[in-house]
């Protein structure tokens, strides 16, 4: 919907809220709203307390936008979330957060407003506490059922205009920060650096890497990524069912979520020793959905090479978007995974 987004968080007012909210809740009066929790981060996360007098009105809510220093510079990420729940996430069937307002103003801000799972009691992941094998299972086959909506569809095109890709003028941030030795030498001697091996820390090899790994997808099938599925953006129900939150979806191959799922979610040693065994457990799902997947050998292959994709973005992951120890965790799982799956020499560079 068309409606003036705020510019900050006084803006979220009772007659804004009435607005924001009557394609839901139509007729709805707002009473009162009040922010109760304040989240910094890529983006604000506001929960709302809400009284109004309509009776599906819930008690408290969720609010993403963009109130933050940085969040002009986010735009095009806010822009991108409110498009995946509003015309992404109703075409495929997972469990996700029931969207109450979707918004986009003339001027590209955009926001979203979401049930808030706290009243149904979910259990949130974190980086820091990596998942078993049986949750692993469970959080693969909701991508593949995300993958096998749009797999290889000829109107992806057309039908995702919106969704970027995975080219280098899709991801300018992090190759302004990758390109520009002031800025990558900040990266590379933080902790995440710091831990990481040599060898990796090589921006003209990792920027040589990712087109590589671009040339080699043009072979493979394309669908619409979630885009972002660290532990940070999934959640369990109380009945067990994986959840999955704060999509940024990407048009490309199937196996950058895969890797980044499996290499940022995994323990390093259970990565190692279940890798094989959960990607062999995502193509049977694929195949369970209709699709004619690709061979293992095939898989493990783009899997392998796909690695650069997650080193990449946790390499360079500002840490006022995540704790260092979250950027750490994660950026050394990549680096690990790189050199036990010999990405550079999967890529050939």
């Amino acid at each position: 919907m068309r409606v003036r987004v705020p510019e900050t968080l006084a803006g979220i007012t009772a007659d804004w809220l009435e607005k924001a909210l009557a394609p839901r809740f139509p007729g709805v009066r707002i009473a009162h709203v009040e922010p109760v929790d304040v989240l910094h981060g890529a983006c604000t996360k506001i929960r709302l307390a809400v009284r109004g007098d309509h009776p599906g009105l819930p008690p408290t809510m969720l609010m993403k936008a963009g109130f933050e220093p940085h969040s002009p510079a986010m735009r095009k990420m806010h822009v991108n979330e409110y498009h995946a729940y509003r015309d992404l996430m109703p075409t495929v069937g997972l469990n996700v957060p029931d969207c109450l307002c979707a918004a986009m103003d003339d001027d590209g801000r955009a926001l979203v407003i979401l049930e808030d799972l706290c009243l149904r009691d979910v259990r949130f992941l974190s980086l820091q506490q990596p998942i078993d094998f049986d949750l692993a299972k469970g959080f693969l086959a909701g991508l593949a059922k995300l993958h096998a909506r749009w797999w290889d569809a000829p109107e992806l095109d057309r039908a995702f205009a919106w969704v970027p890709g995975t080219g280098e003028a899709a991801m300018d941030h992090y190759f302004t920060l990758l390109l520009t030795p002031g800025h990558f030498e900040a990266y590379a001697t933080a902790p995440r650096g710091a831990a990481m091996p040599r060898m990796l820390l090589d921006p003209p090899r990792i920027r040589a890497a990712h087109a590589a790994m671009r040339q080699a997808q043009k072979a493979q099938a394309r669908v619409i990524n979630h885009g972002d599925m660290h532990l940070g953006n999934l959640y369990v129900d109380a009945d067990g069912t994986p959840g999955f939150l704060d999509a940024q979806p990407r048009l490309g191959a199937w196996s950058i979520d895969v890797s980044y799922f499996l290499i940022a979610g995994l323990d390093l040693v259970d990565r190692r020793r279940w890798e094989g065994a959960l990607l062999a457990h995502y193509l049977s799902c694929l195949r369970a959905e209709g699709v004619d997947p690709p061979s293992f050998d095939d898989a493990w292959a783009a899997y392998r090479r796909d690695v650069v994709w997650g080193l990449l973005i946790w390499m360079l992951n500002g840490s006022h978007f995540q704790t260092e120890a979250n950027n750490t965790a994660a950026a050394t799982r990549f680096a690990m995974a790189m050199v036990d799956l010999d990405s550079f020499g999967a890529l050939g560079v």
